[in-house]
């Protein structure tokens, strides 16, 4: 990636290097020619009430206990008089997707959020809970949901707090993604972006002296967003996993499946994708949201 690339300029790097399969979706080019084919023009009734979209909620939020005081979950610390975890769950309702899942856990964060989102009625969704005793991280929440019943279905999971801004069909796109890729015979779709900014400044040496010293890098990485499409093929691969034993998901399943060649990854230009997950970048999410870029 060239010098010029930065947080706020991934767009065009991604429309010179790679193939175009959504609004603001891109595939390295060879893997988007073939992918190309089975992208369908768009998602029927019946295929958004096939698909469940999972909410991970489960989380202690440490890096912002002194905004919660750790009385509520941290995914409904309010931005503009709304949760920030509405800014996701309200994206893939208003595209059509109502088959929600949320997992918490069974402390007084995991029932403030069952309290706030009840059954989805208010939202005019469909949620099921599945609720851990025991911190089981990832992959063994989603193993727990799957054993109790509330997954049955290919998914998506999507972190509430990594939040897609500016892209309002973001998930009809990425859901067309998801089904051309199952088509194809992968089992993952995986999205990400080209890069972050690294948050801290980087002194560079060439092993005998200091050579360089760069402030807050932009790291030519293909990044984790924290969204994800299963298929249910994968659920015995699920379910071979340790019950009630904290396990992540990214470091045993989608590990497993990128090593047998079944992982799709799409690229999101990294300007549309905001981690809120400490206070720097939630008053950065604060600035986009006053702007109204969400």
């Amino acid at each position: 990636m060239h010098e010029m690339v930065n947080e706020v300029g991934t767009e065009e790097y991604l429309k010179q290097t790679c193939t175009q399969v959504g609004e603001h979706l891109y595939v390295k080019r060879g893997i988007g020619e073939n992918l190309e084919p089975y992208i369908p023009d768009k998602v029927n009734d019946e295929e958004k009430r096939n698909l469940q979209i999972i909410f991970s909620m489960g989380g202690s939020g440490t890096r912002v206990r002194h905004i919660t005081e750790d009385k509520y979950s941290k995914h409904l610390i309010e931005v503009r008089g709304k949760p920030i975890s509405a800014y996701v769950v309200d994206l893939w309702v208003r595209s059509g997707f109502r088959e929600l899942c949320i997992l918490v856990d069974d402390t007084h964060r995991g029932k403030s959020i069952t309290d706030h989102y009840k059954d989805g009625e208010k939202i005019g969704a469909s949620i099921k809970y599945s609720v851990e005793h025991m911190k089981l991280a990832s992959g063994g929440a989603i193993r727990l949901a799957i054993e109790n019943g509330v997954i049955t279905n290919s998914f998506v999971n999507h972190y509430p707090d990594d939040i897609i801004i500016n892209y309002p069909d973001f998930a009809e796109d990425f859901v067309k993604v998801f089904m051309a890729a199952m088509k194809a015979g992968y089992q993952c779709v995986v999205l990400c972006v080209p890069g972050k900014l690294y948050p801290y400044g980087v002194v560079i040496d060439d092993g005998e002296k200091v050579v360089d010293f760069v402030e807050k890098p932009f790291i030519e990485k293909d990044t984790n967003t924290g969204v994800f499409a299963l298929s249910e093929d994968v659920f015995p691969l699920l379910m071979s996993l340790e019950p009630n034993k904290e396990i992540k998901i990214e470091r045993t399943i989608l590990k497993k499946i990128a090593e047998n060649g079944k992982l799709f990854k799409v690229i999101l230009p990294t300007e549309y994708w905001i981690p809120v997950n400490d206070e720097p970048n939630l008053n950065k999410f604060v600035e986009i949201v006053a702007s109204k870029k969400v």
